[in-house]
């Protein structure tokens, strides 16, 4: 119904150039090849479109099935455009990691073989405005995300050393001065690789369902399973590697580790959100412009950094509960406690640095939001909102770890 809804359009004006059609991956219900194969008799100029990395960014390593979809399309029409879609795991807080940017076009053209690209904003459902409780506008606040992705959307295969002097001169326009410049650029691009990591070793999916700046609650961390796992997540979202369940059992067993663990992540996140806060802080006494968006910057920078904190925390809490499966031993389960108390304190610091800042961390407020609560009538889209919830889930653990260690007693 479309291509002959077109075709009457161009006899009704008069055209002979046949307007670009794009058809997208996730409304082809059988097989792509067929379906576009019959729109290309009738009309030439289709295209096809495909999320990068789902509704997340997760990866400049795109793998497994979902690329091979992507270069299925690619082969049908050689016009194919990869969709940076809802950033799920980015929302709310700001993102200008460049050199990652870079890396994901390129591996958009390389491995996905795409040619365009379509590109979201950050808080979607909130176009225009921010998430901020100060009334800004994405496309000023956020002007490096999408000024990064043109950018690499022009010519993906600029010379680093190139690439690093025109940040820093763009945000010495910003915000008064090389020296400045300097240090936000690599704060940026240390904070920027903390989200993606996060989600691909830990999170449940790569879609909407999930708020991952919002914390995940420590039995789906154990049982991701129970909460609808997303397989692309696991299989073509990130380098080859092992969930916290596979990693915990492979030392039980004393077995060979295979590819990015989730030791590997937290130590990861940790280093690179800490140096992200080390670098804006260098950059404060050099800020000479837009001093006000500088400090939201530098804010983002700590609630960064507290939401690594928190989920390297409530992973290795995850890993000792994982442990006692196996070993059947209530120190384990102590030490989770220990890491669960630790998590809950990061996570308190990113509700007191959100509280006065943002309106919210999701920009879509539905049922559709299952993790780490249901959204339902908007409910559960602030940090502040989630506290008690975490607060209960360690006062439970808390007299579970209590019975345990009083049945120990008993045995003994």
């Amino acid at each position: 119904m479309i291509i002959p809804g077109v075709q009457d359009g161009m006899d009704a004006l008069g055209l002979t150039e046949e307007p670009p059609i794009i058809i997208r991956e996730h409304t082809m219900d059988t097989d792509a090849r067929e379906i576009v194969g019959a729109g290309l008799e009738k009309y030439k100029n289709l295209y096809t479109m495909m999320k990068y990395n789902g509704e997340a960014l997760t990866s400049c390593r795109p793998r497994g099935p979902w690329a091979e979809i992507h270069r299925q399309l690619s082969s049908i029409t050689s016009q194919h455009i990869t969709n940076i879609h809802i950033m799920a795991n980015l929302e709310p807080f700001r993102y200008g990691a460049t050199r990652f940017i870079q890396k994901c076009v390129q591996a958009a053209q390389t491995i996905h073989h795409a040619n365009g690209l379509h590109l979201y904003p950050l808080a979607y459902w909130a176009w225009p405005d921010s998430p901020d409780k100060a009334r800004i506008r994405q496309y000023e606040r956020d002007w490096i995300w999408f000024e990064a992705w043109a950018r690499y959307a022009w010519n993906p295969d600029r010379q680093a050393q190139d690439e690093n002097e025109y940040w820093v001169s763009r945000l010495a326009e910003v915000y008064g001065s090389r020296e400045a410049a300097t240090h936000i650029l690599e704060a940026y691009n240390h904070s920027g690789m903390c989200a993606p990591m996060i989600l691909r070793r830990f999170g449940i999916t790569n879609g909407n369902r999930q708020t991952l700046s919002l914390g995940m609650t420590l039995d789906q961390l154990v049982n991701p399973q129970k909460y609808r796992l997303w397989p692309r997540l696991v299989d073509s979202d990130g380098p080859v590697g092992e969930r916290l369940g596979e990693y915990v059992e492979k030392e039980w067993r004393g077995q060979d580790h295979v590819g990015e663990t989730p030791i590997e992540v937290i130590d990861q996140i940790l280093n690179h959100s800490g140096k992200a806060v080390v670098e804006i802080n260098r950059a404060a006494d050099y800020v000479c412009k837009n001093k006000e968006e500088f400090e939201r910057l530098k804010n983002d920078m700590l609630c960064i950094r507290a939401m690594s904190e928190f989920y390297a925390a409530k992973a290795k809490a995850a890993m000792l509960v994982l442990r006692y499966q196996f070993s059947k031993d209530a120190t384990d389960m102590k030490k989770a406690l220990g890491f669960l108390e630790e998590s809950l304190e990061h996570y308190r610091i990113l509700a007191d640095l959100t509280a006065e800042t943002y309106a919210f961390a999701n920009s879509l407020q539905m049922g559709i939001r299952k993790i780490p609560f249901n959204g339902s009538g908007g409910q559960y889209k602030h940090w502040t909102e989630c506290m008690g919830a975490y607060e209960k889930e360690l006062k439970d653990l808390r007299k579970e770890v209590e019975n345990l260690v009083s049945a120990s007693a008993l045995v003994d």
